[in-house]
């Protein structure tokens, strides 16, 4: 046995003491390692503590148990999402489910004519709320829509005439007010 890593026993303690907040920061970190692949977030929570649990992967005692469960979740979900390309199938993020969550849709297959209407009238709705969250505010709209076309920094940068900082200060400005309005629903 190492001492330098928490014994099966050590886990077990650490994994009932895992608290409402430590899964929801596991959650939340995990909804952005989960896009991507065709993981949900709490298959990656239940993959890194069964790792864990089972001694596959091992908890230095240096790291505080949330950020090596969160590591490993980040780990499991590259390691899939490396097997889905090797495999050629890759995802792509098109539409909202009903609960706001993204979809996951296999890319290289043709979506049925529902799938394309209901993509499309979820970028419209999303677009129509865009429009009332920065209806005061010309400089974010511009950004947004040419990152909808899309365009990268420079080119944006560019056309506008940002610098650099007047650029990165309306992403913030953006990131914020979306985050403010709908914390749960919306990343940038």
């Amino acid at each position: 046995m190492h001492h330098d890593v928490l014994g099966l026993e050590e886990i077990g303690i650490a994994i009932a003491g895992l608290t409402e907040i430590d899964l929801i920061r596991m959650r939340r970190a995990g909804r952005s390692f989960a896009w991507g692949s065709a993981h949900e977030v709490n298959d990656l929570i239940q993959e890194a503590i069964l790792a864990a649990s089972t001694g596959r992967r091992k908890c230095p005692r240096e790291v505080a148990f949330v950020k090596f469960l969160t590591n490993a979740m980040r780990s499991i979900a590259s390691a899939a999402r490396e097997a889905e390309r090797v495999a050629g199938v890759d995802y792509t993020l098109d539409a909202t489910g009903t609960d706001g969550n993204p979809i996951v849709v296999p890319t290289g297959v043709e979506p049925d004519a529902e799938t394309v209407r209901l993509r499309a009238e979820d970028v419209e709705l999303r677009i129509a709320e865009l429009h009332e969250i920065f209806d005061d505010d010309d400089e974010a709209m511009l950004v947004i829509l040419a990152l909808l076309e899309p365009q990268t920094k420079e080119e944006i940068m560019s056309t506008y005439d940002f610098t650099e900082t007047g650029y990165d200060t309306i992403r913030r400005r953006i990131r914020r007010k979306i985050s403010g309005r709908s914390p749960n629903r919306w990343t940038s």
